[in-house]
């Protein structure tokens, strides 16, 4: 059953408040070792002059591929968010991966590894959002950074990358 990240958030944060988190070592350790819940799925997206690009995968996704803009709503774009109350994070899951980010430098691909810490996610998975009625930022845990569009975009099939801006992403 799909639901809106905000109605499984409702009771993880009010609408608008941010969340942070601790800042974990630069090994795969996990920063909170809790149990995350998979609780329905979503699709994210940005919008520009009237185009959707949707948070993807490949069609033949593999660990180590780069996430990217997709133009459809699809099984590549459809994310298992895994939530963990007691740490106010989410692991977003596609076909049995995890959206990861370990690069401390802002602009690096945002890339896609079997999913750590018996499915609960490592540090550099787990990602503190903030969810509003129709879009939520992600923010990784390990490095802090957001995950966000290219200033140069979105371009369709550009990859997703982290930085210190935040992208405001639309679920659906």
């Amino acid at each position: 059953m799909r639901r809106p990240i905000s109605v499984l958030a409702a009771g993880l944060l009010a609408a608008g408040t941010v969340l942070t988190g601790g800042i974990a070592s630069a090994d795969t350790t996990a920063v909170h070792q809790t149990t995350c819940t998979d609780d329905g799925t979503n699709f994210f997206n940005v919008t520009k002059n009237g185009v959707n690009y949707f948070l993807g995968t490949p069609n033949k996704t593999f660990a180590g591929a780069a996430a990217f803009l997709k133009p459809m709503e699809n099984s590549t774009t459809q994310w298992l968010n895994c939530f963990s109350p007691t740490s106010n994070t989410v692991v977003l899951k596609n076909r049995g991966l995890a959206l990861t980010s370990r690069s401390s430098s802002p602009g690096q691909p945002v890339l896609m590894e079997p999913v750590g810490n018996g499915g609960n996610g490592f540090a550099s998975q787990q990602w503190n959002y903030v969810a509003g009625s129709t879009t939520v930022t992600f923010q990784n845990v390990k490095t802090g950074l957001f995950l966000r569009v290219h200033n140069s975009g979105p371009i369709m099939y550009q990859t997703v990358t982290t930085g210190a801006m935040s992208t405001a992403w639309i679920f659906s």
